[in-house]
Formats: structure tokens, C-alpha cells, sequence
């Protein structure tokens, strides 16, 4: 957020310090790595884009994604299982 002080604008920051899985962390550090680059600033970046997706709100546009899956011989509760399988 930018605050005025005296016609100066200053950028307020927070540190938020978590605990997560090691193998969380890892892939999301390989991923951030690969879409922000192997530089210094990635992860804050990629971590960034990720609450700020996480925390606006927003409609989903279906007509966009309707009939994706119509070739796919899976039904939708089989692809939904194979997919949270993978995540745990």
C-alpha cells in the first residue's frame, strides 16, 4: 500500500514467517524458479501473484472452459479423484 508522508509516497511491506511441508516448499520454489527466473526476487514474486489470487474475489467465466472435457472418455468424478490424488 502506498501511504503519503509530507507529498512522499512510501511502500509498506509485511514479513509473514510459515511453516510449510518440505516438499510443498520445494515445488513451489522449482516453479517459481522457472516462471520468474533463477534470480534474486523470484519467490516474492511468485508468492505475491499466488495470495493475490488466492484473495481476490472473482467470478469464473464457464463458458470459457464448457465442453473442455468432452472428448475425455473419464467421467468428471474419476478426473476429480486423480487429480486430488495427486496432491496428497
Amino acid at each position: 500500500m502506498l501511504y503519503g508522508t509530507n507529498g512522499l509516497f512510501v511502500l509498506m511491506t509485511e514479513t509473514i514467517k510459515v511453516e510449510v511441508n518440505e516438499a510443498l516448499a520445494n515445488k513451489f520454489r522449482k516453479r517459481a524458479m522457472e516462471l520468474y527466473g533463477y534470480k534474486k526476487g523470484s519467490m516474492k514474486r511468485a508468492l505475491e501473484d499466488t495470495m493475490k489470487r488466492f484473495s481476490t474475489p472473482g467470478r469464473v467465466d464457464w463458458h470459457s472452459i464448457r465442453g473442455v472435457l468432452k472428448n475425455t472418455k473419464t467421467s468428471s468424478v474419476e478426473l476429480q479423484h486423480k487429480t486430488w490424488s495427486k496432491v496428497d
